[in-house]
């Protein structure tokens, strides 16, 4: 202990001997903790995306949907493909009770909705309750769709209401405004309390029971799976077909959550035995294997978060190259004082932790300094500067530091092993 605390002592006393390369020293390390706090809390913003997008959107999901391509391509005519129908839903879902979730659904992209004398165009979907299983990401006034609206084919429908777009640059506002049909729709459940009014969808009475609110993209959870639908009505699929919105051969689509990513490939092959079994030949259906798009969407955010710590890594890399630089300049510098050293009993070994104490000093300032910048660069200045804010976990200063300190250290090996190989009678010599 006593060698290490008279390193300390030492070490305390060159860096205030040399100022301006103290500084210096400090600054390189300083940067590298900037660089690496903020590629840490991006990396670590990241994952923690990750694992909400997970539990949000699942892992295990694929789509069944009606393989048209296959009929309108035969050279003998166009035969319509089979249709799944509700029931179809409904044998499925008894046939694999172990899934998460079986979300049978339908669109109409273009329906009338009628309320208080306005005519609006908007999109509509038939959906069960299983629908709010995945992807939910709204807040909810009033109630959704249950099973027994489901069952009895009840006039029941829930609106969503969008939630306020981003800033983005006119081209984007042009864009959005010259595809956006349903504007009046959004305009009309954003500035009137929907929630109990009775609407009518092409020409059908429906009351609404609920308002989905999406949530504001600061607050939404990004789904793995970005849905390209931009259904504005959610309505009991058995209602819409039995009143004629969806015509009754409208096959539905089918949205499955297997539940357990181990057993992916099981269930996809039992899945690929029940519609040959049931419609005779599973070529008549498109099965998109979701599953490869989340993971492949995951390893690429991980990609991109790498390459974000390993600048950090590198910034960390040349501020040591910096402290070893400084640290054989020391050694050189101090070549008598070292002679002095082991003339008078100090072994190689004290003479290597005068020098690796010293560095880690140097590392230490660094790293509280660089710890602190980061700080302020990556909560205050970016709020000030408009950009993109990652959370600053307490523990990540903590782990830039150490990773100062430690480099420092590894960095210093070399030059104290230099200084401890100088022999006495060299040392002496030196001028």
């Amino acid at each position: 202990m006593r060698p290490f605390l008279n390193a300390v002592k030492t070490g305390f006393a060159e860096i205030k001997a040399h100022k301006m390369r103290s500084v210096l020293s400090f600054l390189a390390i300083a940067v590298g903790s900037v660089v690496f706090m903020d590629a840490f809390s991006a990396i670590f913003l990241t994952y923690e995306r990750l694992e909400k997008q997970k539990e949000v959107s699942g892992m295990a999901r694929l789509k069944i949907s009606q393989n048209s391509s296959r009929s309108w391509s035969s050279p003998d005519g166009y035969v319509q493909p089979p249709s799944i129908t509700y029931e179809d839903a409904l044998a499925f879902r008894k046939k694999f009770p172990e899934f998460y979730m079986v979300s049978p659904s339908d669109n109409n992209w273009r329906t009338v909705l009628e309320y208080e004398n306005r005519r609006l165009v908007a999109s509509v979907a038939g959906v069960t309750p299983e629908w709010t299983k995945r992807d939910f990401v709204y807040t909810l006034r009033g109630r959704f769709l249950d099973w027994r609206d489901v069952e009895e084919g009840l006039r029941v429908c829930v609106l969503k209401k969008k939630a306020v777009p981003p800033p983005s640059d006119s081209a984007t506002k042009s864009v959005r405004k010259k595809y956006d049909y349903t504007a009046g729709f959004d305009t009309l459940v954003s500035h009137q309390d929907m929630l109990g009014k009775i609407v009518k969808l092409d020409g059908i009475t429906f009351t609404v029971i609920g308002v989905l609110e999406e949530l504001p993209v600061s607050k939404r959870p990004i789904t793995v799976l970005e849905s390209m639908d931009q259904e504005k009505i959610l309505a009991p699929v058995t209602t819409l077909v039995n009143f004629g919105i969806f015509r009754s051969h409208n096959s539905l689509d089918i949205s499955v959550d297997t539940g357990d990513e181990r057993n992916f490939d099981e269930a996809l092959r039992s899945i690929e035995n029940f519609l040959r079994v049931r419609f005779g030949d599973g070529d008549f259906f498109i099965i998109e294997n979701q599953l490869e798009r989340i993971r492949d969407k995951i390893s690429s955010s991980v990609k991109a978060s790498l390459m974000t710590i390993s600048l950090g890594l590198l910034a960390f890399i040349a501020g040591g190259i910096g402290i070893m630089n400084v640290t054989l300049a020391t050694v050189f510098a101090r070549t008598r004082e070292i002679g002095v050293r082991r003339a008078v009993g100090a072994s190689r070994g004290d003479i290597m932790l005068q020098f690796m104490v010293e560095a880690a000093m140097l590392g230490l300032i660094g790293g509280l300094l660089g710890s602190g910048a980061g700080y302020l660069w990556g909560v205050p200045a970016k709020i000030m500067l408009g950009l993109s804010v990652n959370p600053i976990k307490p523990w990540m200063p903590l782990v830039s530091i150490f990773i100062a300190v430690l480099t420092a250290f590894l960095f210093s090996i070399y030059p104290a092993w230099v200084a401890a190989g100088l022999k006495p009678a060299d040392a002496l010599r030196a001028e």
